[in-house]
């Protein structure tokens, strides 16, 4: 018992780090990455639908209008840093043709879906240095420091399936514009790969910054930029959130402005309400969003080994065993030296007390 109590109180005794937090982690209402997972053997689901409408200039003013069911799932591997998601939508939208056929119809479809890991490669909140708090300064605590503008840095990658081909290379207008420009159809599996990066400032302020290459092999390669803000209102269950987006490549670019708000409702949920849209015309977007996020907790803290204490106390409870068999077998060759000289004193003792007989001498 004590040989076992003590190695669990050398497993305790190690600092743990662990990217697991008491409350959820979401990356809703905002569509980046945040550059933490969201701990071992945690699931979650990130749900949103949303009301859209497009309208495009150089399309004699087509339209779009729709409804857009997204959502992401998201659960933490065995390793704290690595976590694996699913990201997809279900539409219905109305497609109103001014420039060509003066027609309109309604789709049904299951768009995009993407499936990918994300992995943390630095993690500055494990240099405590950096991130401590100064107690005899009140001052220093409530000011930006330097280290505080490195960041946190992950990376992901995997591949966009195309299961429809209604919206191609996310131009809601693919199929009006590829008559006119000869597009090629987009290829049903396409790889990407992106960098995420996470700044704390303040403990209130978070910015996430995310780069990534789409759609790469196809010909119409993608650059995706999304920059997002939050901010911790005075009453920590509130946070608001700002993000600006940019799209580039041949066949559709555009940049969107969305703002909203989240409200924790309790460690394991979050609601959220967001809206946006574009500044141009080509084509003109805006969105309402309302959505929640989900978390099913399995975590379990798995304490880390310092795995040379281990074998030092390994090595010493082993000796103690070694010494402890020795002192064993000592004893019982001195128990048995000393049951050997109790018979021979118990002999010596009896023959003592033996009476001695007289010998007559017979003539």
């Amino acid at each position: 018992m004590k040989k076992r109590l003590s190695i669990l109180l050398l497993f305790i005794s190690t600092c743990l780090f662990s990217q697991y937090t008491e409350t959820i982690n979401s990356n809703r209402p905002g569509t980046s990455h945040g550059a933490f997972s969201v701990g071992r053997d945690v699931l979650q689901f990130e749900i949103g639908g949303n009301n859209y409408s497009f309208s495009h200039a150089n399309l004699n003013d087509s339209e779009i209008r729709g409804i857009n069911a997204v959502y992401n799932v998201r659960y933490g591997l065995y390793l704290e840093n690595l976590e694996i998601f699913l990201k997809g939508s279900y539409n219905t939208r109305d497609i109103i043709d001014n420039y060509k056929y003066n027609t309109s119809q309604k789709e049904n479809f299951l768009a995009e879906h993407s499936l990918g890991v994300k992995y943390l490669i630095f993690d500055p909140f494990k240099n405590k240095k950096w991130h401590s708090e100064d107690l005899y300064s009140w001052r220093s605590n409530k000011k930006i420091k330097l280290t505080d503008l490195i960041p946190a840095v992950s990376i992901f990658a995997g591949g966009d399936y195309l299961f429809e081909n209604n919206v191609q290379y996310d131009d809601q207008f693919f199929y009006l514009k590829k008559e006119n420009f000869g597009y090629q159809d987009q290829n049903t599996i396409l790889p990407f790969i992106g960098i995420a990066t996470q700044n704390h400032f303040l403990g209130k302020w978070v910015i996430v910054n995310n780069l990534s290459l789409e759609n790469f092999g196809s010909g119409y390669n993608k650059i995706n930029y999304i920059f997002t803000l939050t901010h911790n209102l005075s009453n920590p269950r509130w946070s608001i959130f700002a993000e600006y987006q940019i799209i580039e490549n041949d066949i559709y670019s555009d940049n969107f402005f969305k703002f909203g708000i989240a409200n924790l409702v309790s460690k394991n949920l979050q609601v959220d309400l967001n809206f946006g849209g574009s500044l141009k015309n080509t084509p003109s977007n805006s969105y309402v969003d309302f959505g929640f996020s989900k978390r099913l907790d399995w975590h379990r803290d798995k304490l880390p080994i310092d795995r040379k204490k281990l074998k030092e106390l390994r090595d010493k409870l082993k000796q103690e065993k070694k010494i402890e068999k020795s002192n064993k077998k000592d004893s019982k060759k001195v128990g048995k030296q000393n049951k050997k000289q109790s018979r021979q004193e118990k002999k010596q003792i009896k023959k003592a007390n033996k009476p001695q007989r007289k010998k007559f001498l017979i003539f």
